[in-house]
């Protein structure tokens, strides 16, 4: 009996050894992935991380959507440093398998820059000195540079410690990220479960204040309205990659970032996602378009007029509607809240006109109040008397249209910052002439969730006839170089409110061939 304890002592001591041991040496893939990405520094704007291994790459080769993407001079570089670094013979078992982070920083001069980072299994650095690639010091660490001929640009890498590698063509921004040394607080971008981590092929991280930043450098002037909303949206995303042979498809979440203001967008955060239809009547010259939509009026007029508190915009408003009332009799701001329904979207077409649609619940009820504020011009279409109107009674997403002129069509307000505007829109709806009736839309339509809050939609045909007026020469030829971005049909980022965050979806889809009417 005494042996048999004593037997029995030592296989529970052994058991004990070994599972110490075993948890004491495991690098959990969720734990490797947030010390690698918060080694990354927070002038990134966008992340893409994705494993170092065989079936990535068959995706990757096979798939022209990465080109269209990422555009074939990136495709040309990713490709040299995963043949000269990730898959060199003599370091490819350090890499092998290991998540892969590439990072886009904007940059002095308009350019775009990106920093790859990427943990080792084990030390490396004496096995990278023997591949033949130059000796020296980057930001106070032993590293290394090569010329790569085919692309005729020098390569910096080096060691950030703990067996974390960075490489640029950019020295300025490998020096950034060596430099960089992570705060003790709440990450930037939060991390996938382990579980749902191994199965997804590739992750997109995005930090939509860096993100606003990156894409305004491409502008002629500041005021993105592509981007309008997210970036001044406190927040970060972490999305899992899907993709069919014509679309890339992500989802995840978006986190508001703790501590930060607010921002309009957050006033959907505790809404219940609905079903939009707004988009069913956007004209067949649409460019780009954000839909909002809420599930209670009420509640959204509440956090509304709590946001423009404060903001500070108590003061202004009061004296707008004040003003109106002694002047016309119409409490205004009162009677809109009563008729207004639960969806508006503002859209900007091929032309760079300018369009808001309200859903009301009553549109012959509005119409005589709109008439009060207003100069008729027709019997149908007429110009607010008053400046920032929208404004005050929506937020906002109405910034643009500070005196615009409107038309009230069935259940719907009609905004315009210039009479053809309205009355172009009014043409295309009494002739059905929308781009809802096109079969390519239909099948975009068919690959996004039917409920969501907020929506973003580019027609890339349509949007390049602006973005050659907005974006400076060489980022319009960027975009216009195929493959690329002018390849594409349609993309569409959907935000919809979960816990007080926003499930997220981001589609992007290869042009279609046929453009037909839909019967």
């Amino acid at each position: 009996m005494k042996r048999l304890i004593i037997i029995t002592v030592i296989l529970i001591a052994a058991t004990v050894m070994v599972t110490v041991t075993y948890f004491k040496n495991l690098n959990p893939p969720g734990l490797q992935t947030t010390k690698v990405i918060n080694a990354i520094p927070p002038s990134a704007a966008l992340i893409f991380e994705f494993n170092n291994e065989a079936s990535f790459y068959d995706a990757y080769d096979k798939n022209q959507l990465f080109a269209t993407i990422t555009g074939a001079a990136k495709m040309r570089e990713l490709h040299t440093l995963r043949k000269a670094l990730l898959n060199n013979e003599l370091i490819r078992q350090f890499y092998d398998e290991q998540d892969v982070f590439i990072s886009l920083h904007a940059s002095p001069g308009d350019s775009l820059e990106y920093l790859i980072t990427v943990a080792a299994k084990t030390p490396v650095a004496k096995q990278i000195g023997v591949i033949g690639i130059k000796q020296m010091d980057v930001a106070g660490k032993k590293g290394f540079s090569f010329h790569v001929d085919t692309l005729q640009k020098d390569l910096y890498l080096a060691e950030k410690g703990n067996n974390i590698w960075m490489a640029s063509f950019s020295k300025p921004l490998l020096e950034e990220g060596l430099n960089y040394k992570p705060q003790d607080k709440d990450p930037i971008f939060e991390v996938f479960p382990d579980q749902q981590h191994a199965t997804t092929l590739a992750t997109l991280y995005i930090n939509y204040t860096n993100a606003g930043e990156l894409v305004k450098q491409f502008y002629r002037r500041d005021n993105v309205e592509l981007w309008s909303g997210l970036s001044t949206l406190p927040a970060t995303s972490a999305l899992s990659l899907n993709f069919k042979s014509d679309a890339f498809m992500f989802s995840g979440f978006t986190q508001p970032l703790k501590g930060a203001p607010g921002s309009y967008l957050e006033l959907f955060k505790t809404m219940k996602p609905v079903e939009m239809h707004l988009k069913d009547l956007f004209p067949l010259t649409t460019a780009y378009s954000t839909s909002y939509g809420f599930d209670n009026v009420e509640h959204f007029i509440k956090a509304l007029h709590q946001w423009q508190h404060r903001v500070g915009f108590d003061k202004d408003k009061k004296a707008l509607f004040g003003r109106i009332k002694q002047e016309t009799g119409v409490q205004l701001d009162k009677e809109f809240d009563l008729l207004l329904d639960n969806e508006f979207a503002v859209l900007t077409t091929r032309f760079q006109e300018k369009l808001a649609i309200i859903k009301m619940k009553n549109g012959a009820s509005l119409r005589p109040f709109l008439f009060n504020v207003s100069n008729m011009t027709t019997d149908n279409i007429g110009q607010f008397k008053y400046d920032q109107i929208p404004l005050f009674l929506i937020g906002d997403a109405l910034v643009p249209f500070r005196r615009p002129y409107f038309t009230v069509i069935d259940n719907y307000l009609v905004l315009g910052t210039t009479q053809r505007e309205v009355s172009n829109f009014s043409e295309n709806y009494f002739n059905n002439e929308f781009l809802s009736k096109r079969a390519p839309f239909i099948a975009f339509n068919d690959l996004l969730p039917q409920r969501s809050n907020i929506n973003y939609f580019i027609h890339f045909k349509n949007a390049g006839y602006v973005f050659k007026r907005l974006l400076k020469p060489d980022a319009y030829k960027a975009y216009e170089r195929s493959p690329g971005l002018s390849d594409h049909y349609a993309g569409a980022y959907q935000l919809a409110a979960s816990d007080k965050e926003f499930y997220t979806n981001f589609c992007i889809q290869l042009n279609q061939p046929d453009s037909t009417l839909a019967k």
